[in-house]
């Protein structure tokens, strides 16, 4: 399965934490767009795949389970993403992701990807991820 799961150096004193999430010499693609996501406690977003767009998450508040499926060989991951594990999760094309907030208060990701969301071709792609 096309995804990567890299652990990343936290800088932290008595003022809070800082991460580098993303440098341009980590990665071979074009960095376009960064967004914030939020999960309400108990909710799921995702459950699609995207055929070119890359996306890179970093967790930043709450606890997130994250599902997995490659859609042509059918593998299967959940991974726990909880903010603090300095964690950057990198998505590929062609596997399909959700998102589920696992804890009792909103969850917080930082999301980048490579392209710029377009409304009328929106690369995603729906797809129920049962893990």
């Amino acid at each position: 399965m096309n995804y990567e799961l890299k652990k990343l150096e936290t800088h932290a004193d008595p003022r809070g934490w800082l991460v580098e999430m993303l440098k341009r010499d980590e990665v071979d693609q074009d960095i376009n767009q960064i967004h914030v996501v939020v999960i309400a406690p108990g909710a799921t977003r995702g459950n699609h795949y995207h055929q070119s767009r890359v996306e890179w998450f970093l967790a930043v508040g709450g606890e997130v389970e994250v599902h997995l499926e490659d859609i042509k060989t059918k593998e299967k991951k959940i991974i726990k993403f909880v903010a603090g594990n300095a964690q950057r999760l990198t998505i590929n094309p062609g596997v399909a992701h959700k998102f589920v907030n696992a804890g009792e208060k909103e969850a917080y990701l930082i999301a980048v990807q490579n392209d710029i969301f377009d409304p009328q071709n929106p690369d995603t792609f729906a797809y129920q991820v049962d893990v």
